[in-house]
């Protein structure tokens, strides 16, 4: 007997969107102020301890991720012979160009590292999610 789907009220969903809505303003805010050198201070404590910066990236997009693919309530795609989550793929499309556009900054610096600190916090918050809210993904 699989456990019964929780109910979707339209409430639940506004407060869904408005989560990701916050996230995304408060990640855009921190890529805008790294773009143009603003909040100095916080950047050069983050980068005076070694793999702090991968830790913001990990929990960052990996939190966008969580919180769009609740939003988009699970929703899933298939290709190459896969499920794969929407709102994981959408943060990871635009995490990736960002990424890129940092060529363009003097102030930033394109990191093939911090790219994969993104990938992986997408891939584990996209298990957790599903891990959490979708039964029947549960044990």
């Amino acid at each position: 007997m699989s456990p019964e789907r929780p109910r979707v009220t339209l409430r639940s969903v506004r407060w869904r969107w408005t989560a990701v809505g916050v996230w995304f303003v408060t990640v855009g805010f921190i890529v805008y102020c790294a773009d143009r050198r603003l909040m100095r201070p916080m950047f050069e404590f983050i980068t005076a301890y070694p793999g702090l910066d991968k830790v913001g990236h990990f929990m960052l997009v990996g939190g966008a991720a969580f919180l769009l693919n609740l939003a988009l309530g699970l929703r899933e795609w298939r290709t190459l012979g896969r499920r794969w989550l929407l709102g994981g793929t959408l943060v990871a499309v635009a995490f990736t160009i960002e990424e890129f556009t940092q060529m363009w900054f003097p102030s930033r610096t394109f990191d093939l590292l911090d790219l994969a600190a993104d990938y992986c916090g997408i891939v584990f918050f996209g298990w957790l999610a599903r891990r959490v809210f979708d039964p029947s993904e549960q044990v």
